[in-house]
């Protein structure tokens, strides 16, 4: 019998914001960021207070990505806390994992234009299988990494275990995301 021991559910959909929602939700980003990111570096913000305590707009996404993740998951979301992510020209997100049950990103607006067949990853996010960091060998059809574009009003939600970064920035207006992490009941 052939069974999957691992799978790794991974979300993707348009959050279903419209165009003057999301440049409200994008001032917003900007004036937090410039306000609580002094060394103007995408993971370097002064606090780790949640973005859904600073302003009612905030407050309505995070409801609407808590509800769109639970029932994708089949899951209830205890807490979240969600903080911006703004990247320039040069920007990346370097390797890392979360301690929080599930992470997600919201992609507010950017400017990326992949191109991966010429290697031009162009601030896609990385997800990393768990065979891929070991060495182990992977069996024909089992992905090491799985790439995912930025755009604008896009939701991804994935396991936190997962090793995860953003390839470098190239876009000319800046990459505004919002970045969370989840407990689950």
């Amino acid at each position: 019998m052939m069974q999957l021991l691992f799978p790794t559910p991974v979300f993707r959909t348009q959050l279903g914001l419209t165009d003057e929602e999301r440049q409200v939700l994008k001032d917003k980003t900007l004036a937090v960021y410039g306000e609580l990111n002094s060394k103007r570096k995408p993971w370097s913000r002064s606090t780790r207070e949640s973005l859904e305590l600073m302003d009612p707009a905030f407050a309505e996404v995070f409801a609407r990505i808590k509800a769109v993740t639970a029932k994708a998951f089949g899951i209830d979301v205890a807490s979240i806390t969600g903080r911006e992510l703004v990247q320039f020209k040069g920007d990346f997100v370097p390797p890392h994992v979360e301690s929080a049950h599930l992470s997600a990103i919201y992609w507010i607006d950017g400017d990326a234009h992949p191109d991966h067949e010429r290697g031009e990853h162009d601030g896609a996010l990385v997800l990393q299988s768990p065979i891929g960091p070991f060495g182990s060998k992977a069996l024909p059809g089992e992905e090491r990494v799985t790439m995912v574009d930025p755009q604008p009003d896009l939701l991804l939600v994935f396991p936190s275990h997962l090793l995860h970064f953003g390839h470098v920035y190239l876009g000319e207006r800046p990459s505004v995301e919002i970045h969370l992490e989840m407990e689950v009941l």
